[in-house]
């Protein structure tokens, strides 16, 4: 009976340890442990319960130390969605952008024109040579 206040202080001090690191850093570690930790809070918060807000039967109910895993869940469903949703940013930006491609999917090289190689089109074009 002694060491039952023990694990429920245990208990509730590792739930309030999850729940602010997975409200500081949201990511699928962090509300796993702060879902886990409400479910043991659950079972083990047996002699910090207080009050009880609604009763199921005469020896069970609803008390306001259950209160505090609905809590958890809540920041950790949210840690889970939050998670997911910086994966998918994450996942969009990792996509290579591609830039100047040609229609055939290679890279544009440039070319150099040489002076001799070019062509104006203004100019009207030399007359060929007779050549004996």
């Amino acid at each position: 009976m002694q060491h039952a206040l023990f694990y429920s202080l245990v208990a509730m001090c590792s739930l309030f340890a999850a729940s602010t690191w997975c409200l500081a850093r949201p990511h699928t570690l962090s509300s796993l442990a702060a879902a886990v930790a409400a479910v043991l809070w659950f079972f083990m918060n047996g002699m910090l319960e207080g009050r009880v807000l609604y009763s199921v039967t005469p020896d069970h109910g609803l008390t306001e130390a259950d209160l505090l895993s609905g809590v958890a869940l809540v920041i950790s469903a949210w840690g889970f969605r939050t998670s997911a949703l910086g994966r998918r940013r994450r996942a969009l930006r990792a996509r290579p952008v591609s830039r100047s491609l040609h229609p055939d999917e290679t890279r544009a090289m440039p070319q150099q024109i040489l002076p001799h190689q070019h062509e104006d089109v203004s100019a009207p074009a030399p007359e060929p040579r007779n050549q004996l």
